[in-house]
């Protein structure tokens, strides 16, 4: 194999048309929303078509529930396509498992001009055939022993009852691959083998349906991660043998941990499933400015762009060779800066619905400005959505446990302590009952007059208060949390926490 190391350049063809065509056998990877995004924002960039294209030719392994949990996330993303999936289009239906008629015809095509042939091994053999190339260390792992066999074979093996596959004959001169992202490669053909193309239950392949739906489809670019790059020297010589036209191809590097390795469901989990994060309460912004960020740049200086800015700007050329590495860190900065970038009353819409998953709220809203003032209290603290529920679960139940950090810390391990607390409450209770107005103003300057007075430290009388009406020693303002609660919930709650400093809780 040589490489040049110039990258082929990207030729734009109009109408621009890329398409993505995910195996719906699980859910949407990381990856794959980056091979989504980078094609959105490429046929955005040249005003062309985002075409979504279902690969479910692995009957055995493809769902329904996949197929429509990769729409659920595009659509989440806001990765919306201009044909296929469950849109349709003129390229008629763009499921594979659905287009098999015709391939079929190509298939056919195939074996009438020569450049295709029906192979006849059982599994047993292309065992032996592997085995042996091995041990003489030869490229290819099948030897192409059924390329010529007389019509005296064929019958006795149909007469056996094998079911054969058909393969692909590769071209014995090198092919030729013009990479936009890698540069330019001539395969050499000895490490090509006859690639089977049909399966012997008669359903067509990756490499085979990939590279005739892309030119029945018109796609100009091929823009997909490099693990597909061993796929495309076969592709091109399926396209060059039925004599349609090759796309641009340009191979994205991978998504790599901390360790180097790559991404994978099998090693990273629900981490890699971008459905994992909806549910945890990223912004569909963040996730864009994040994924996009995985392997293109446009300088060394900007971090975050606007989906505007980001199909303004977005070229192949900026995209490195370079596998490029997951930082969850980064992830979450991006969120909770898109969080903070929402005003009150949108980050109050976007946090409901996980009050009420969490059953802290009910879906007939009757308080809305309630909520309001308890999102504002929060502030800019929220690195998730799904963060809301823990910082603030406190406001809508009385049932919540004391830390028990922090009530060593500030409510004292001593009886001696503890009732030094007691009374502090005690008078803080009666402060707050007994103050003609509940706003901050006034109960600020009413508790601070009696510490000070009573040389009490502000911040011991504040974290004792805080624990008996949160549980916890954090959080937001402890003046907007007492107005917030109420009065009423207020007494309660230091009423409450004085039975459990008095060992009866």
């Amino acid at each position: 194999m040589n490489e040049t190391p110039d990258r082929a350049t990207t030729v734009v063809k109009d109408p621009v048309r890329v398409r993505m065509a995910p195996s719906p056998t699980g859910y949407l990877h990381i990856g794959g929303a980056r091979t989504a995004l980078f094609n959105w924002l490429f046929a955005k960039h040249y005003n062309g078509k985002f075409i979504l294209r279902i690969d479910d030719t692995d009957m055995a392994r493809s769902t329904d529930e996949s197929m429509h949990e990769i729409y659920t996330a595009l659509k989440w993303l806001g990765l919306e396509w201009d044909e296929g999936g469950d849109k349709g289009g003129p390229c008629g239906t763009y499921v594979q498992s659905e287009r098999k008629a015709i391939y079929e015809g190509y298939v056919a095509q195939l074996l009438e001009s020569g450049n295709a042939y029906h192979c006849y091994c059982t599994p047993e053999e292309l065992e032996e055939i592997r085995t042996q190339a091995r041990g003489n260390k030869q490229l290819r792992s099948y030897d192409g022993r059924c390329r010529d066999l007389t019509s005296e074979v064929v019958e006795r093996y149909v007469a056996e009852g094998r079911k054969p596959t058909v393969r692909i004959k590769m071209p014995e001169t090198p092919i030729r691959v013009d990479d936009i992202i890698l540069g330019s490669r001539n395969i050499d053909p000895a490490t090509l083998e006859d690639e089977v193309i049909v399966r012997s239950n008669g359903m067509p392949n990756y490499n085979l349906t990939s590279i005739i739906d892309d030119a029945v489809m018109k796609i100009t670019h091929v823009i997909r991660g490099t693990e597909h790059l061993n796929n495309t020297p076969k592709q091109i010589a399926i396209a060059i043998a039925l004599g349609l036209n090759v796309p641009q191809f340009a191979h994205i590097p991978l998504v790599l941990d901390s360790s180097g390795r790559k991404m994978s469901k099998r090693h990273h989990g629900d981490l890699v499933a971008v459905n994992r994060y909806r549910e945890q309460g990223y912004l569909p912004k963040a996730m864009l400015n994040f994924v996009v960020r995985l392997g293109w740049s446009y300088d060394d200086k900007q971090e975050i762009f606007s989906v505007d800015e980001l199909i303004e700007k977005f070229d192949l050329e900026r995209v490195g060779k370079s596998g490029s590495v997951f930082d969850i860190k980064k992830l979450e900065w991006l969120n909770s800066h898109y969080i903070n970038q929402l005003d009150v009353a949108a980050r109050t819409d976007a946090v409901i619905p996980f009050w009420q998953e969490a059953g802290l709220l009910n879906n007939s809203i009757e308080n809305r400005s309630w909520l309001e003032d308890i999102v504002a209290a929060v502030g800019e603290r929220l690195t998730t959505l799904q963060d809301i529920v823990p910082q603030t679960s406190y406001f809508f139940t009385d049932a919540f446990e004391y830390d028990p950090k922090a009530v060593k810390k500030w409510w004292g391990n001593s009886e001696e302590k503890r009732e030094r607390t007691r009374a502090i409450l005690t008078n803080i209770s009666q402060i707050l009952e007994e103050i003609p107005t509940f706003d901050i103003e006034t109960i600020e300057a009413a508790i601070w007059k009696y510490t000070d007075e009573n040389n009490i430290k502000r911040v011991a009388a504040m974290q004792g208060l805080r624990i008996a009406l949160t549980g916890t020693s954090f959080g937001p303002s402890l003046f907007d949390i007492v107005v917030i609660l109420s009065r009423a919930t207020v007494l309660k709650r230091v009423q409450k926490a004085l039975e459990f400093l008095s060992g009866n809780p």
